[in-house]
């Protein structure tokens, strides 16, 4: 009763606030405030992608292909062990073509949350950008297109130490009032003053740490350096061009910015494609540059299972959490992410939302 109380004295306060300050931040927050105010509700809900930007897309054929024998074994042990755990879909592609996909909700075309799968087409868009010369190389600082840092330490900061997660920035994580920087930036109707305000805690290059800020501010960033919305880039660069079906972003405002570390939906095959994708060009560089492909699997100074916007498959841990043990920033991240056995192959890279 008392926190129902004081949550009705919260969602009354909220009213009067939202009058004066960002209106779609307080709708959001307040849409999540049961849930954080610990009462039982059907659905937690973490976060409030109410506005979309879409990612047009051309979409063409996936080319299919049947299976071996003993391909076709392990998919339907795969396919058993996903109906088992509740899977809502599982796709698997060889050398770009299409050999088994299985369903538990929707189909086909159904749009997928990706969840952190965002920031490894971050790290592609980026690559791509690099390509046609948009970013200057990947060593260059960030601050040739963000002024606002050239007046002090952030003018170090590099798209490197960005798409590696060394830039240094402060990561705010899980701050429940709604003044703090955590909602601010998860929930504002206009976030880019806050993320690009984003303080530095630790030289930049020195300390790895899994931050969803920085790949925001990323995303940010590259806007500036294409002269384009992020989407439009992602559209023209990526999407187009390997013929993938339209697809959706959490944007902080209708026609607003986008968060890019986060919330991206599309289909099942086109997330399988964007990894397809990257395996051929890992073998055979077409759109992104060799050294660029080069850098994205190399293990980054602070974390050697971490590349460029993507996880590398060794060295082998059977338990392992986002998070630096090392950690300069407020509090730590403790979801960990299980693997029962080491993968056979050493070059895999992992697209992971986590």
């Amino acid at each position: 009763m008392k926190k129902r109380v004081i949550l009705a004295a919260t969602l009354a306060a909220l009213a009067v606030a939202a009058a004066a300050d960002d209106a779609r931040f307080w709708w959001r927050y307040a849409a999540r405030l049961p849930s954080l105010a610990g009462l039982p509700v059907a659905r937690p809900t973490t976060q409030v992608p109410d506005s979309r930007a879409t990612i047009v897309g051309a979409p063409r054929p996936l080319r299919s292909c049947a299976p071996s024998p003993a391909q076709a074994r392990a998919l339907d042990a795969a396919t058993r062990y996903a109906a088992a755990h509740a899977t809502q879909a599982l796709v698997v592609l060889r050398n770009g073509c299409l050999i088994h996909e299985y369903y538990g909700k929707g189909n086909a075309a159904t749009l997928r949350p990706g969840g952190p799968m965002a920031k490894a087409v971050v790290a592609l868009v980026a690559g791509r950008m690099l390509a046609v010369g948009q970013l200057g190389g990947i060593d260059r600082p960030v601050a040739s297109v963000v002024p606002e840092w050239r007046g002090d330490a952030r003018r170090a900061i590099t798209w490197r130490h960005m798409l590696m997660m060394h830039a240094g920035l402060a990561w705010y994580r899980q701050q429940v009032g709604p003044w703090s920087r955590f909602q601010r930036l998860l929930l504002s109707g206009d976030y880019a003053p806050h993320a690009i305000d984003l303080p530095l805690v630790a030289p930049p290059g020195r300390f790895y740490d899994y931050s969803a800020w920085t790949f925001d501010t990323l995303g940010i960033a590259l806007s500036r350096a294409g002269g384009a919305p992020y989407e439009v880039l992602a559209s023209r660069l990526l999407w187009r061009p390997l013929g993938l079906s339209d697809a959706t972003l959490f944007v902080d405002r209708p026609g607003g910015t986008v968060h890019g570390n986060c919330c991206m939906d599309a289909t099942a095959r086109d997330w399988g494609r964007l990894g397809a994708f990257l395996a051929a060009e890992m073998r055979a560089p077409r759109l992104l540059p060799a050294s660029y492909l080069s850098a994205m699997r190399e293990p980054s100074p602070d974390r050697p299972d971490y590349g460029l916007g993507v996880w590398l498959g060794s060295p082998y841990v059977r338990s392992r959490t986002p998070a630096s043990s090392r950690n300069p920033y407020p509090t730590p991240v403790t979801s960990r992410t299980f693997q029962s056995v080491p993968y056979r192959a050493s070059d895999v890279l992992i697209i992971e939302g986590v």
